[in-house]
């Protein structure tokens, strides 16, 4: 059956979600009609093997190995667990041993992998008989030394974790990661990719899954590989693909272990409830990289279930410390590959707080950035926005993101052919070279908030927060929206508190860090002011409230509750929520035009109407003060009234 923009749910007006891929990148969609078959498991796991060694011989592993190999004439009846033991330091490894009698072969798997630089030997131990049923008179042993380091073959390309200036990029331009990874890799940390599905036997994935925790909502079991969906897949390689194993690339976590859950091949409600609470004790991360459709500049609110499902697992996942939850900003902006932030200066279609996901207070919106560290040109702006990281461009005509694809002809790359740009892919087409998007961000920030929890396992999910916004460096330093807030944070709508940097925000993470108390929730009174909302006018209409006894002296979100349902086009409405006290401006709704499948200019209905927007940009400040919201219509023809609004601080 061919695929189409319908089938991706793009231009749906029914609340359908789909993947935080690039507006073009979806569009190549049409272009690859006709499906692709086939498909590979994962390959044997790579193995150190000596025949018929000498007693006391002593090998180099090239490779960290994942099972060890040797053959020698013997009975094979008396070989088993008890006679052949694997050894590191005068101490059993755990582990399991085969052994073909037809081959007299014995295998010894590890539980876990090797270590580098590490000396492992095997042995045999005396009374086991040979193949002509002599016994061997001493104890027969094998010894070899794994290697001292080894590189993925395509991290060269990963520009996101070590930017060299490969491909025209700017050097250091990137997340900061290498680092870190002498000390924390991810290990023990839990890494849930809510998305269409999971290769679990993926050659450069499968170590690091966690059995029997992934989710199929079609089938209703623990394999969640449907059909020839990669998104998922190359989701899953950029938080944590394995490293150091001589194949393919390494996640910004490549110890982390990963559990996937297909939801967007059943999307329901329901579904994405469960989703966001399934496994929640032992699900540090839920990485999200979906959402509503793209560049339709349409309001699309998130559900009462899925917002108790997301505080439910503040309150039960990590034993109360809370899953984090991190989520793709969008990718509906209309920026062109030149300079990048066309809107507002163009004509604007989606601003992130117009998703009532991302925009939400518990969880964490990432914008994506260029190889530059530049926002891409498809990445949303919002004053919702948390941080941003690499996302890249289009692979077609400029840097896009190098990561795992689905074996085989499955998924984007097809044989070294990309189905979606119809360009050269990688020829090993396990691998992409073509991802990108706020799908590609978001993992990427997973990543590093497994490296930040294995660092401190006692952080809260708002510490994490926190952190992130402490540590993230400031990329495109000239870019003029850059202001500091009342609190000292560097703020800009088009990246959050900047690109996320790994070191930093592990390094603070580690320290003595006091974790946050209960968070203080306050909410003002419903304000009513029924102003009438001048046409095509840059000065609009204001309303000021005065806040007092919130208890809040350090702000960690702001809502907006916003209604003006009377306006006939709401997309002509800028609406701005400004702290008097600090001066901290938040551009909550941009002017913009609404689209339909076919790109033409519809009605931007239904309007704001008991609409939440979401405000990060308040970070630190004191929520008692003056604050005032100003609403101007900058289009002609439509007119409304601004008729109510309240805001809700979140805090401490």
């Amino acid at each position: 059956m061919c695929n189409s923009l319908e089938k991706f749910g793009l231009f749906e007006k029914t609340g359908s979600r789909i993947y935080r891929l690039p507006l073009l990148f979806l569009l190549a969609v049409l272009l690859s009609c006709g499906g692709k078959g086939g498909g590979g498991g994962g390959p044997t796991p790579p193995t150190v093997t000596s025949t018929s060694p000498a007693n006391n011989a002593t090998d180099t592993a090239v490779i960290p190995i994942v099972m060890a190999t040797f053959s020698k004439a013997m009975n094979g009846a008396t070989v088993d667990s008890t006679t052949f033991t694997f050894m590191q330091g005068g101490s059993p490894v755990s582990g399991a041993v085969t052994y073909d009698a037809a081959t007299r072969t014995a295998s010894f798997t590890p539980s876990a992998m090797l270590s580098l630089s590490t000396v492992y030997t095997a042995m045999i131990t005396t009374g086991v008989t040979d193949s002509a049923g002599n016994a061997m008179a001493a104890d027969y042993s094998w010894s070899f030394t794994t290697a001292s380091s080894l590189s993925d073959p395509l991290y060269g390309d990963q520009w996101h974790l070590k930017n060299t200036g490969q491909g025209g990029g700017t050097p250091g331009e990137d997340i900061n990661v290498e680092p870190v990874w002498a000390t924390f890799k991810g290990q023990g940390e839990r890494i849930v990719l809510v998305d269409d599905g999971l290769e679990l036997a993926h050659e450069d994935l499968q170590n690091n899954i966690a059995a029997g925790e992934s989710y199929d909502y079609i089938d209703h079991d623990t394999n969640p590989n449907s059909g020839t969906h990669g998104h998922g897949t190359s989701v899953a390689g950029l938080a944590g693909a394995r490293d150091m194993n001589g194949v393919g690339v390494s996640g910004v976590a490549p110890r982390a272990s990963l559990a996937g859950y297909n939801l967007l091949q059943n999307d329901t409600l329901v579904n994405e409830a469960d989703a966001m609470t399934r496994n929640a004790a032992s699900v540090d991360v839920s990485s999200n990289s979906w959402g509503p459709p793209d560049f339709t500049g349409l309001l699309f609110p998130s559900g009462a279930t899925w917002r108790n499902a997301i505080d439910t697992g503040h309150s039960t996942g990590r034993g109360g410390l809370g899953t984090v939850y991190v989520w793709a900003a969008g990718n509906g902006d209309t920026g062109d590959l030149i300079s990048k932030k066309n809107c507002p200066s163009m004509v604007c279609v989606d601003n992130s707080n117009y998703d009532g996901q991302a925009n939400y207070h518990g969880v964490i919106a990432v914008g994506a950035v260029d190889d530059k560290g530049i926002k891409s040109s498809y990445s949303e702006r919002g004053a919702n926005l948390w941080v941003s990281a690499p996302g890249g461009e289009f692979c077609d005509t400029d840097h896009a993101i190098t990561t795992t694809d689905r074996s085989g002809a499955n998924g984007f790359n097809d044989n070294g052919n990309n189905v979606f740009y119809g360009i050269v892919d990688y020829a090993n087409s396990n691998y992409t070279r073509c991802f990108n998007g706020t799908s590609a961000a978001t993992p990427v920030v997973s990543g590093v908030v497994a490296l930040m929890l294995q660092a401190n396992p006692n952080l809260g999910w708002r510490d994490v927060r926190l952190i992130l916004a402490q540590t993230a460096r400031k990329n495109d330093p000239t870019d003029p929206e850059w202001t500091t807030n009342g609190a000292g944070f560097d703020i800009n709508h088009n990246y959050g508190f900047g690109v996320v940097d790994a070191d930093a925000a592990v390094a603070l993470a580690k320290t003595p860090w006091t974790n946050v108390g209960p968070m203080v929730t306050y909410s003002t009174p419903l304000r009513s002011p029924g102003l009438a909302i001048p046409d095509n006018n840059t000065t609009g209409v204001s309303d000021t409230m005065s806040v007092s006894g919130s208890g809040i002296s350090s702000i960690e979100f702001v809502d907006v509750t916003f209604s003006a349902s009377n306006h006939t086009y709401f997309g002509d409405l800028q609406v701005t929520l400004r702290n008097e006290t600090t001066g901290t401006e938040s551009i909550l709704a941009e002017t913009h035009v609404c689209l339909n499948a076919q790109f033409l200019s519809i009605t931007c209905t239904p309007s704001y109407n008991g609409w939440v927007f979401g405000s990060a940009r308040h970070l630190g400040e004191a929520a008692n003060g003056n604050w005032t919201l100003t609403v101007k219509d900058l289009a002609m023809q439509d007119t409304g009234t601004f008729q109510s609004w309240k805001l809700t601080f979140y805090g401490r």
